[in-house]
């Protein structure tokens, strides 16, 4: 069964028949769920099925006032029956009175009944509800009221509010977005990308460390205790005269191979511990969704990282507050791809610290306690 993380991404792709097929067993699961049903709503096509819907809605939640509301929004927008106001009629003109003269025309008129003008046509007013409640009973079938409609009809409602197509992000876009913009609509519209996925978050941090490895070489040139190693005479020795670019290109070769692939690895493991503690805690996220939120910080992060490493002092100073800001972007990352909490968020970071804490200290105590009985 699909999820409501799931059912939200169909609607917002237009796939609206997908997502409903979704909700449903959700809703017979989960009647409570508010949210689920508002959504469901999201997939109706006419006022008149998302009027039912919310009415469904609020008998398994009486009280609730948020469907009090949308249901009375909705209302309000039905149209209004206009009341019937009958045509003019102007009353017909006073006959002209005649003397009375008896004949046998005039006693004939008796027999026949007197003509009087129709001003009102009995024909019933056709009424579209009455009409669709006719069929209903014609029928003896009842419709759900999660049933499709097949009229056309264009909602303007708070419960439809027209949802903008997805963006597609260039790489140096979803970079810029994730690392400038502190809302989460902004991190969930990258994260929205048609072509986000694991894919594409493993070739970024990939290429990262294609470029942290280049980077890293010159951070070693620039460090004070790298000219007293090529002052001693077995460095000289060991590579001649060019001995600096011989050690520069050695480090870069070995670099761009190593980073990149320590940099896919961590990844890896570090959105799967994290995707599972986050659904742990309540989030709706999944795996790919994860990968990818985490790819979109880490990625420039590590190359501004390995920029900041060149420049003596003022660069280490810099890469400590980058180390913090990297701590507040994994928990927006983490509240995008899974509808979570700030708190919730922070659990999930540190919740292995934690538990390698305490797995540390059981060990130490195990081994420290057969020790301590033999001291006494």
């Amino acid at each position: 069964m699909l999820s409501l993380n799931d059912a939200i991404q169909l609607i917002r792709q237009g796939r609206k028949e997908e997502a409903r097929q979704a909700l449903e067993p959700l809703l017979r699961a989960e009647p409570g769920n508010v949210t689920a049903w508002f959504w469901y709503v999201e997939t109706c096509s006419t006022l008149e099925k998302r009027i039912q819907v919310l009415e469904v809605c609020l008998k398994m939640n009486p009280d609730n006032a948020q469907v009090m509301q949308a249901l009375q929004t909705l209302r309000n927008k039905q149209p209004s029956q206009p009341a019937f106001t009958p045509p003019s009629v102007q009353p017909p003109k006073p006959a002209i009175s005649q003397p009375f003269q008896p004949s046998s025309s005039s006693s004939a008129g008796y027999g026949e009944k007197s003509k009087s003008p129709v001003y009102f046509d009995d024909t019933p007013v056709y009424s579209p509800i009455a009409s669709n409640a006719a069929q209903g009973k014609s029928t003896g079938e009842k419709k759900k009221p999660w049933e499709e409609d097949t009229n056309a009809y264009v909602d303007t409602s708070m419960l439809s509010k027209p949802k903008p197509a997805a963006k597609s992000y260039a790489f140096f876009d979803a970079w810029i977005k994730v690392l400038t913009t502190m809302d989460i609509e902004s991190y969930e519209s990258v994260l929205d990308d048609p072509e986000a996925g694991a894919g594409r978050a493993f070739e970024w941090v990939t290429y990262a460390g294609i470029i942290s490895g280049l980077i890293f070489p010159f951070s070693i040139l620039v460090n004070p205790q790298f000219t007293q190693l090529k002052d001693m005479p077995e460095f000289n020795k060991l590579f001649g005269g060019m001995g600096t670019m011989v050690l520069v290109g050695i480090l870069a070769l070995v670099m761009i191979v190593l980073i990149p692939i320590l940099s896919v690895i961590s990844l890896a493991i570090s959105a799967g511990i994290q995707n599972l503690l986050a659904g742990l805690f309540g989030g709706k996220g999944n795996y790919g969704r994860t990968v990818y939120a985490l790819a979109a910080y880490a990625a420039p992060i590590t190359i501004l990282t390995a920029t900041l490493g060149i420049i003596p002092l003022v660069g280490q100073c810099f890469s400590s507050i980058v180390g913090i800001y990297n701590i507040i972007l994994n928990v927006r990352a983490l509240r995008a791809a899974h509808s979570i909490t700030i708190l919730q968020a922070l659990g999930v970071i540190f919740a292995p610290a934690l538990l390698l804490f305490i797995f540390m200290c059981v060990i130490f105590l195990s081994i420290g306690l057969p020790g301590l009985s033999k001291l006494k």
